[in-house]
């Protein structure tokens, strides 16, 4: 499976899903992705496997599996086989074998997440250095796509703190595969997300929820009103 590096246009993903009725609102107001996170004890977004499985028989499709440092062993292929994704994202510090390992167990399209810094935050040169030597090497093992995320005080995403997009935009630049950028997009910077030159698209969480983990309809309504229009 494979996504085109270059979209017709920039793709939406709303992530954190904890239901079925807030994936149906998201698609309902144009969300091209989902995604679920499976088991992370840090993330108020988290769920088992067992409340994943009604999501998953409705929009397995076009919805993503998220997971942070698990080993590749049976009961993470279980899982997958059991819900069915359309992709994996690997959202936390794995290692490029994992990456390796996970393409050739399972046949799906493995997406890793790449952590930038808070805007404001370290070195230029040396944050779009880093992130560019991970992103080849990542590649190199079999990633099919990336996430453009922020970390923030412990947290792999699902932060709501937005990173330099600037420095982003350098990164993007350097990959051969699809990218999303995540972190701190809302309604009111959606437009601002989407034009990074040459971005897969956006992927977002708490910027359309009213509470965490919970979907706000007037957030989702507002996102793609300003996005259409960007």
């Amino acid at each position: 499976m494979a996504l085109k590096n270059i979209a017709s246009r920039v793709k939406v993903k709303i992530c954190g899903q904890t239901s079925v009725e807030d994936c149906e609102m998201s698609v309902k107001h144009g969300a091209d992705f989902l995604g679920v996170v499976l088991d992370v004890d840090w993330s108020p977004r988290s769920l088992s496997v067992w409340d994943a499985v009604p999501i998953f028989s409705v929009f397995g499709s076009k919805t993503f599996l998220l997971t942070f440092n698990r080993e590749v062993d049976g009961v993470l292929l279980e899982a997958v086989a059991s819900l069915k994704p359309c992709a994996l994202q690997l959202t936390g510090q794995e290692p490029v074998e994992t990456v390796a390992k996970l393409a050739e167990k399972t046949g799906l399209l493995i997406f890793k997440s790449i952590h930038l810094r808070p805007e404001g935050e370290g070195n230029a040169d040396d944050v779009v250095e880093r992130a560019v030597a991970l992103m080849r090497s990542y590649t190199d093992a079999g990633a099919g796509g990336f996430v453009l995320d922020t970390a923030s005080k412990g947290m792999y995403g699902g932060t709501g703190v937005k990173s330099d997009w600037g420095l982003a935009a350098r990164v993007v630049a350097e990959s051969a595969v699809p990218v999303f950028i995540a972190g701190g997009i809302n309604p009111e910077n959606v437009a601002m997300a989407a034009a990074i030159p040459g971005i897969y698209g956006v992927d977002l969480a708490s910027g359309v929820e009213f509470s965490k983990g919970k979907k706000s309809e007037e957030k989702l309504a507002a996102l793609f009103d300003n996005f259409r229009q960007a």
